[in-house]
């Protein structure tokens, strides 16, 4: 009795442990199939990798775009500027890309002897003019010999910089350039400047401009008739009149790309200028107009006029290209300087 006892108590043992083995067993194979479950997928898994030749493909136009930022950031000198800066958006060497930027640095390097700082003179001497009721002609005359000096050895600058950009550049990255500059300005044109009117707009020219000196000057009607009268006289800056120096402009521009072209190329037998006319054009009718302005304002009329013309003077200066070339936006606007070093 007492070994029937023993095995009741022996048997519920051994099927407990059975059980426990069991689930130990379908735990372990359990896990082990979703281990091999897993593993296929983990194996599988892609892994990114770059070759050599996409990273330096990736760090190359990474290096051309932080230039060509670079160079649209920069002031560049006048006409030669349209070349100076569609170089900065070329395929260069770094040997060549120090080249630019020396070059470029050069230009700038008497930034007190520029036509810019001649110009800053200029509208200076100007607003004491309209503070005194009076422009004094002896200093306006200086004036204008400092524009004309300063800006004739500013394109000598520019010619040189030429020759040396052109010299660092072999034939096709120059054709390369040429075709890049032209392509751009050509979109430039069509989307900025369409056709422009004929003469029969001028009168709407010259309302625009008395609108906005209305506003400024708080004019009244009569002196509207009389800066109406006084505005008309200057035929320069009518829509023909524009249209013919973007014209020239642009045929300037159109030969100095011509000739960088070509080999050989030598830039101080180009015309760099900026207008056919002197340099000091623009200077010399805005001083114009503004004399004959002061007998029409009264004297807190002519305290506006003045920090006006502060405010023109004091602007920054603006690339070519942004200008079409064009010297000067005349007396009854904002002048369309662009940068001259």
């Amino acid at each position: 009795m007492n070994a029937h006892r023993a095995v009741w108590v022996v048997l519920p043992l051994a099927l407990v442990a059975t059980a426990c083995d069991n689930q130990s067993s379908g735990a372990g194979a359990a896990s082990s199939a979703s281990a091999a479950a897993s593993a296929p997928a983990a194996s599988s898994a892609p892994v990114a990798s770059v070759s050599p030749s996409a990273a330096a493909q990736a760090a190359a136009s990474a290096s051309a775009l932080a230039f060509a930022a670079k160079g649209a950031r920069r002031q560049h000198a006048g006409l030669a500027g349209v070349l100076l800066r569609g170089a900065y958006e070329s395929n260069l060497t770094d040997d060549q890309k120090a080249t630019l930027e020396k070059l470029e640095d050069g230009l700038n390097a008497e930034p007190t002897a520029s036509p810019s700082a001649a110009l800053k003179i200029f509208h200076t001497d100007v607003v004491t003019g309209i503070r005194a009721s009076k422009l004094d002609n002896a200093k306006l005359q200086a004036d204008y010999v400092a524009i004309d000096k300063a800006t004739q050895a500013s394109q000598a600058r520019e010619a040189d910089a030429l020759n040396a950009l052109h010299a660092a550049l072999d034939a096709a990255q120059r054709q390369a350039l040429v075709d890049q500059i032209k392509a751009k300005r050509a979109a430039h044109e069509a989307h900025e400047h369409p056709p422009a009117a004929t003469d029969g707009g001028a009168p709407d020219w010259v309302k625009k401009r008395v609108a906005r000196l209305t506003m400024e000057l708080t004019l009244d009607d009569a002196q509207q008739k009389s800066v109406s009268a006084l505005l008309a006289k200057d035929t320069s800056m009518t829509p023909a009149a524009m249209q013919a120096k973007r014209d020239a402009s642009q045929k300037r521009v159109e030969a100095l790309l011509t000739a960088f072209a070509a080999d050989p190329f030598d830039a101080k037998k180009l015309d760099l200028s900026m207008s056919s006319k002197s340099p000091h054009d623009s200077a010399e009718r805005t001083a114009s107009f503004t004399s004959s302005m002061l007998g029409i304002l009264h004297p807190d009329q002519r305290e506006k006029l003045a920090v006006r013309t502060e405010r023109m003077g004091n602007r920054a200066p603006r690339n070519m290209e942004d200008v079409d070339g064009l010297g000067g936006g005349g007396p009854e606007d904002e002048p369309m300087m662009p940068r001259l070093r």
